[in-house]
């Protein structure tokens, strides 16, 4: 016990603190001095310099190594990433979808509109660091994957993963920033760009522009640490850099069930991501799915009676107990 806490005090001393004053004196620099918990776009030191720096440290290490692992254990299982059936499924996607569809168009069309819009009230708003709000980035992500080439993995992995935050929509739209600066269209781009983000993902899977990997516990933990990571590493550094509160990663939301859990509310963020991103898709997108499963099981029953195939009835003097 000695030696483990010489080693701690040592670290502590040599490291964790002067770590946590050059954070507070060399980086933070324009975090405010006055705290006030019920403007959650501004930082406060409602967690300390120390523990910001300790916990930059150990949320990056563990995301990253969630990060690889799951990526490792994607491919390692040969499941979608690699396998035969995704090339399979990939030959059923419609070959002329986005180059001729005139609703593919469409859709992208409002997408990019809506981004075009948000840009303009984050730039004229003052407010341009808040284009990096995770439904802003997730409708830049949706945009990305439909110009991208639908033959390649990276942008195939980015639909799926996406498929993983639908949750964050669903909890922007109930829980609404209906905050109105005075410029054009705010509000009404803030609920038009949400329900995008939730429909247009059901419109891409009944379209067939994307195949959906099938259920990947591993898939699952490298599209949650990716997201984790875009908040521990870029949303918490760029936060302590500018003294803004991107997604609540300096101070909690104005809660009352956030602010009983005091400096701890980061961890408990974390692991509530985790569990929304497993119910996104292992819950909301298998819902979604049912249409398009009943579809293509009547299209391979249709393909089986064109080709003489009969069906498996239950014959009526069969007794089933």
């Amino acid at each position: 016990m000695t030696l483990s806490r010489t080693v701690i005090r040592f670290l502590e001393a040599e490291i964790v603190n002067p770590a946590a004053k050059f954070v507070e004196d060399k980086i933070a620099i324009q975090m405010p001095n006055v705290t006030d918990l019920a403007d959650t776009y501004k930082g406060t030191w409602y967690l300390s310099p120390r523990q910001h720096t300790i916990e930059f440290v150990c949320y990056n290490v563990l995301f990253f190594v969630l990060f690889r692992v799951g990526l490792h254990l994607f491919r390692k299982k040969g499941s979608a990433f690699y396998s035969p059936r995704l090339d399979q499924l990939t030959e059923s996607i419609n070959s002329n979808v986005l180059a001729g569809h005139v609703m593919d168009k469409a859709v992208l069309a409002l997408l990019c509109g809506s981004y075009a819009l948000t840009v303009y009230h984050k730039i004229f708003g003052d407010s341009y660091m808040y284009l990096l709000q995770p439904c802003h980035v997730n409708l830049l992500l949706l945009i990305l994957t439909m110009v991208g080439p639908k033959e390649s993995k990276v942008t195939r992995m980015a639909f799926n993963s996406y498929l993983h935050y639908l949750w964050a929509t669903i909890f922007a739209l109930s829980f609404p920033d209906n905050t109105d600066n005075g410029l054009f269209m705010v509000i009404e781009n803030f609920w038009f760009e949400h329900y995008l983000l939730l429909l247009v993902p059901i419109y891409l899977i009944y379209t067939g522009r994307f195949v959906v990997f099938p259920l990947s516990f591993s898939y699952a933990v490298f599209s949650y640490a990716a997201f984790s990571l875009f908040h521990s590493f870029l949303l918490s550094g760029l936060g302590l850099l500018t003294g803004h509160n991107l997604n609540y990663m300096l101070v909690p939301p104005n809660s009352p069930l956030m602010h009983g859990v005091g400096k701890y509310y980061r961890l408990i963020i974390y692991c509530g991501i985790f569990v929304m991103c497993l119910v996104s898709r292992y819950i909301l997108v298998e819902v979604f799915s049912i249409g398009l499963k009943i579809k293509q099981w009547n299209k391979a029953n249709g393909l089986m009676r064109a080709q003489g195939v009969p069906e498996v009835q239950r014959r009526k003097d069969v007794k089933v107990e």
